[in-house]
């Protein structure tokens, strides 16, 4: 096998998954045996990768409807949950953001209904930055951070909200992204987190989540690496549950997901038993969700 692995460039692999959801033939999940990354291979090229995304297959091979006020109620969750953690970690409304993988833009609209003047989203995808554009308020622009064709400046706080799994060089790419921090900022970066409880409890989750998008697959250890080979010198990892109880019971009871109806909050009388949930799996490194904060 010719490839490399992302983070240690070894090319002494062992086969994690042979299919994936949304492609049986091509690609296959497989884990380094020198650093224990998981990665997909072969690697897709850059410009097959610039295709697949400009034409928004992530979402449409999941056979997602792109309906934008949907698609706003659906990540409504996410969404209020990541201008909160903006408003811990910067609560001054005159700072300036860079949200690095924008979609929709339902984020950084958030964020200027939150009072926040300066924000800019990037996003390669032509038809997510269409439709951002079309109804949202926020900047949205076409930027490549590895082949940065102008200079967009450097910003108090920059975001990657499920990105970083996207990435054929995370490391690379993370360094790239200290351009755009200013010497006092931060980076949030938040990636699904592979020693999750569910995977290892219903097959079939574990048949669903892998799929070509991701050319990445993070845990605690190897999103630290990557970090500290992009020459972080300070990392905070924080685990987070997204999904809640109902998409557990949905999971372990019928086996799929809830593609109509993807519930991620509770109703009020069961929250006590939601928080502790979720607080379980975030105290025990198996939540779904690992975020990186770090500084230069």
């Amino acid at each position: 096998m010719s490839d490399n692995c992302n983070l240690c460039g070894s090319q002494e692999f062992e086969l994690l998954k042979s299919e994936l959801r949304d492609e049986k033939t091509k690609f296959k999940i497989f884990r380094c045996r020198n650093c224990d990354h998981i990665q997909l291979l072969p690697r897709p090229t850059k410009e097959e990768d610039k295709e697949y995304y400009n034409r928004n297959l992530q979402d449409k091979n999941r056979e997602k409807e792109i309906d934008y006020e949907k698609l706003k109620i659906n990540n409504e969750f996410d969404t209020k949950r990541h201008v909160n953690l903006i408003q811990e970690l910067c609560n001054n409304t005159n700072c300036s953001i860079l949200d690095i993988g924008a979609g929709y833009g339902f984020f950084i609209n958030e964020l200027n209904q939150a009072g926040y003047k300066d924000v800019t989203g990037i996003e390669t995808s032509y038809e997510r930055r269409s439709l951002a554009l079309q109804y949202g308020t926020a900047q949205v622009i076409n930027f490549d951070v590895n082949k940065p064709d102008r200079d967009i400046g450097e910003f108090n706080v920059v975001t990657l909200f499920h990105v970083l799994e996207h990435v054929s060089d995370p490391i690379m790419f993370l360094k790239k992204i200290r351009n755009l921090i200013k010497s006092t900022g931060i980076l949030i970066c938040e990636v699904p987190n592979i020693r999750e409880m569910l995977l290892d409890n219903c097959k079939e989750y574990n048949d669903f989540y892998w799929i070509r998008a991701h050319l990445n697959y993070f845990g605690k250890e190897t999103l630290l690496q990557c970090f500290k080979k992009a020459e972080y010198r300070n990392v905070e990892i924080v685990f987070e549950q997204r999904y809640g109880l109902i998409n557990l019971c949905n999971w372990l009871t019928t086996g799929n997901p809830q593609i109509e109806m993807p519930v991620f909050d509770i109703c009020d009388d069961y929250k006590p038993v939601e928080a502790l949930y979720r607080n379980y799996l975030r105290s025990n490194g198996r939540s779904d969700t690992i975020i990186a904060i770090a500084r230069l």
